[in-house]
């Protein structure tokens, strides 16, 4: 684990370093990540240690906390700051091959890129889970239980469209697919048949021809759901109904 004072934003030097260590061009030791001709820190922001962080929700508290005073929503857009804490924790969200070079699989996941395209901007291991917490807060249980090296089937399918950042909508995925027993997803939750997640994003397309979502509250939504639904609408161990689970208190919302 290393702690940093504050946390840093690679200028354009820096950035290519990073994007260099990440194809495979330079190892990793070539950057130093508060060596100030790469990188600068960013005012307002706190000390970041890079822990072995069990989910990307405590990888998501840990950034939020460093944040300090800076506004989180300026921040979305700064490459810099993203990829410096991509980089900081590379060892936890990616492995190295025999090689010696980093397997990060799709350049979305490492390199941040626009955050105001979705179907990209979503696929990022730190910024997503962070701009998640931020704006659902607990309501993003069921997208953040996961390892912070994973991207998980129901992330990708639930934040590839800004509106689904509707905080009705996300109560309604976390009451349907996250176990609060064992703050785990629920059994089939990652699956692509009836009444998953893949399934319920479309659903929600169909749903937004007839309602206005935002104006919804979720047990609303759960009460339109197709009957495909039903075998997630009960909490496994206890077998409360799903309707109990749900918080009416409104949530803050975003966008990127």
């Amino acid at each position: 684990m290393s702690t940093y004072p504050f946390l840093y934003q690679f200028n354009a030097a820096g950035l290519d370093a990073f994007e260099k260590v990440f194809t495979g061009q330079i190892d990793d030791s070539a950057i130093n990540p508060m060596d100030s001709t790469l990188a600068i820190h960013l005012p307002g922001t706190k000390p970041f240690s890079s822990a072995e962080f069990l989910t990307a929700k405590e990888m998501a508290e840990a950034v939020l906390a460093s944040i300090g005073t800076a506004n989180l929503f300026d921040l979305l857009p700064n490459a810099g700051l993203w990829a410096w804490l991509t980089f900081v924790m590379r060892d936890q969200l990616f492995k190295k091959g025999g090689d010696g070079t980093w397997k990060v699989g799709e350049v979305h996941r490492w390199y941040p890129s626009n955050p105001n395209d979705w179907q990209k901007g979503q696929r990022h291991l730190v910024r997503m889970p962070v701009l998640l917490l931020k704006s659902l807060g607990d309501t993003a249980d069921h997208l953040l239980c996961s390892a912070a090296s994973v991207l998980p089937e129901i992330r990708e399918q639930l934040t590839s469209q800004q509106d689904m950042f509707n905080p009705s909508f996300q109560q309604v995925a976390r009451v349907l697919y996250f176990n609060d027993d064992t703050s785990t997803l629920k059994r089939g939750a990652g699956g692509k048949s009836g009444g998953t997640p893949r399934r319920l994003a479309k659903v929600r397309q169909q749903l937004d021809v007839t309602w206005d979502l935002e104006d919804l509250d979720a047990m609303k939504i759960i009460e339109t759901l197709p009957v495909e639904f039903s075998r997630f609408k009960t909490k496994p161990l206890s077998g409360k109904s799903v309707v109990s689970k749900l918080d009416s208190k409104p949530m803050p919302g975003t966008s990127m």
